[in-house]
């Protein structure tokens, strides 16, 4: 009985929606999540933190192909003129941002506009709708 609470709570502990992360979407080769809570919008502008979660091990080329397997964003959206840029991001050697931190950097990115229909157009819609 014990072992079976102890099962129970390390699911709960473990599962995306109590850590605030909502699956928008995803193949089978990554899954995409958000965090509305990460939610913050000023006027025309809208952040939000996302989560990459890859079935399969990535490298980041960059840092002596060091393995990573998630990856979060935080990402400012121009609700008016439907484009993004990345703010910040870090890499973890597990899921859902899990293990040991890869690699790290905060860097105001240069605006890239959003395609229609692609999932940074939900991730723009979902952040930029909370007004």
């Amino acid at each position: 009985m014990r072992y079976a609470a102890l099962l129970l709570l390390l699911l709960v502990i473990s599962s995306p929606a109590v850590a605030g992360w909502v699956r928008v979407g995803g193949n089978s080769k990554v899954g995409v999540y958000a965090d509305p809570a990460t939610i913050s919008v000023k006027d025309r502008f809208a952040t939000m933190s996302s989560l990459l979660n890859f079935s399969n091990v990535q490298t980041e080329r960059s840092i002596g192909g060091k393995p990573y397997r998630s990856q979060k964003d935080t990402r400012e959206y121009d609700c008016i003129n439907e484009r993004q840029r990345l703010l910040r991001f870090s890499l973890r050697a597990d899921f859902m941002l899990g293990g040991t931190l890869v690699r790290s950097k905060a860097d105001d990115g240069e605006w890239h506009g959003v395609e229609p229909g692609t999932l940074g157009a939900a991730l723009l819609k979902l952040a930029c709708d909370k007004k």
